[in-house]
């Protein structure tokens, strides 16, 4: 895997993990006060997280350019 390749997946996980926390904590925030605006962002941090993962096997498996 090319140096290019690699910060690319470095950068895809840092959307995985972010994605985990946001869905964490909107998910913790919603269960505690019941806000419907906490569930948007767990499924926002959801979304980023599939997205994330999608993104580093792209860019780990060698996607079409």
């Amino acid at each position: 895997m090319s140096d290019t390749n690699t910060t690319a997946v470095r950068r895809a996980l840092l959307l995985v993990f972010a994605g985990i926390a946001l869905a964490v904590i909107g998910a913790s925030l919603a269960t505690a006060t019941g806000r419907p605006v906490w569930r948007a962002v767990a499924v926002v941090g959801a979304l980023a997280q599939t997205a994330g993962w999608l993104l580093a096997l792209h860019f780990r498996r060698g996607g079409a350019a």
